[in-house]
């Protein structure tokens, strides 16, 4: 997979390994200003992090951006509650990261996360037509 930056094409090769793709999150400070990242798949897991942990309506001027899960965990702990965590998951990749393909999505919630409005999130991805599989991991909470 390739990104075109200007008028060079960046792969992610040993031969392009200094080539900063864009930063990672969470946001830190780093040897120049911000962490960034230098393959495909970290900037993908940091942009499914930066899109499923935004809420509905905090970005400027992109009010639709982001997943609304912050919202499911303050609602009712029934048993469709993970399916409805999933498609939610599922909508907001399929909208606004198409090129990730999803191949599984755990949901981890205990007792003590129900308690305090969190969830485990743990998805198995792809990017594009590659056969390499991604994970990444994170805790939302309300």
């Amino acid at each position: 997979m390739a990104i075109e930056l200007g008028s060079k094409i960046v792969k992610d090769t040993k031969e392009y390994s200094n080539y900063a793709i864009g930063i990672s999150l969470p946001i830190q400070i780093g040897k120049t200003a911000f962490e960034q990242t230098f393959t495909t798949f970290e900037q993908v897991k940091s942009n499914i992090k930066n899109l499923l942990l935004t809420k509905r309506g905090e970005r400027v001027m992109q009010p639709e951006f982001g997943s609304g899960l912050q919202e499911l965990l303050f609602e009712q702990n029934v048993d469709d509650l993970e399916g409805r965590i999933q498609t939610t998951i599922e909508d907001s990749i399929s909208q606004w990261l198409p090129f990730v393909n999803i191949d599984e999505i755990d949901i981890e919630q205990t007792n003590e996360l129900r308690d305090n409005n969190r969830v485990n999130v743990s998805i198995k991805f792809r990017v594009g037509n590659s056969v390499d599989l991604n994970e990444v991991t994170f805790t939302t909470q309300g």
